[in-house]
C-alpha cells in the first residue's frame, strides 16, 4: 500500500499521509493478535471458573436423578458474552482485511488499466474474500520488479530503499529486453 501511495484505509494520499501506512497496518495487526490472545485468556479463565462452579454444585447437592440436584445448571452470561465478543472481534478484523485487499486491488486495476475478467462488478471483493493470500501475492508482483530487486520483509515498501518506484507505461508487466537490464518499461 505504501508503494502505491495509499493510506492505511486504502485511499490515495500525499506522501505525508502515506508515510506511516506500513507502521499503522503493522500496529493494527499486532493489536489484533494481542487482543485476540487476551480475550482468549478471559474465555479460558471463565470456562475454568464455570467447571469449578458446576463441580461445587454437583458435590454439595444430593443426586436426585439430575446431575445438579434437581436444580437447572447455572447460567453463564459472562462466558457467553466473552465468546460472542471474541467472535465479533475476529470477524471485524477479517472484514477490515478483506475490505483493504479489495480496495487496494481495485486501485491497482484502475491505475494500470487491468480489466475485470470474471465476476464483473465484484471481482476484487471475490478475490479478496476467497483467495486473499493469492491476491496479495498478485498485487505484489504487479507493483514491484522482483526479478531485478529482492524483496525485504518488514520494510516500508517490501523492497530495499534504493529501489526506484515502479511506474509502468502500458501493460503492468511489460518487460523490455532491449534496454539491457530486462527491467520494466
Amino acid at each position: 500500500m505504501h508503494r502505491l501511495k495509499l493510506t492505511w484505509l486504502g485511499n490515495e494520499g500525499s506522501i505525508a499521509q502515506t508515510t506511516a501506512t506500513f507502521r499503522t497496518i503493522l500496529w493494527i495487526t499486532i493489536s489484533y493478535y494481542i487482543g485476540r490472545f487476551m480475550i482468549g485468556l478471559l474465555v479460558g479463565a471463565n470456562a475454568v471458573y464455570r467447571v469449578v462452579e458446576v463441580a461445587k454444585i454437583m458435590a454439595s447437592s444430593p443426586t436426585s436423578g439430575n446431575q445438579f440436584g434437581g436444580n437447572p445448571p447455572p447460567k453463564n452470561t459472562v462466558g457467553g458474552l466473552l465468546v460472542w465478543g471474541r467472535i465479533l472481534f475476529i470477524l471485524s478484523f477479517v472484514a477490515f482485511t478483506i475490505y483493504l485487499i479489495a480496495k487496494t486491488r481495485k486501485h491497482i486495476r484502475s491505475k494500470y488499466g487491468i480489466p475485470e475478467q470474471s465476476c464483473h462488478g465484484c471481482e476484487d471483493f471475490c478475490c479478496a474474500l476467497w483467495c486473499h493470500w493469492c491476491t496479495v501475492a498478485q498485487m505484489g508482483r504487479h507493483t514491484a520488479d522482483y526479478e531485478t530487486y529482492a524483496a525485504l520483509c518488514c520494510s516500508e515498501n517490501g523492497q530495499p530503499p534504493h529501489v526506484p518506484s515502479v511506474e509502468i507505461v502500458g501493460h503492468p508487466r511489460h518487460f523490455h529486453p532491449s534496454n539491457g537490464t530486462g527491467g520494466i518499461v
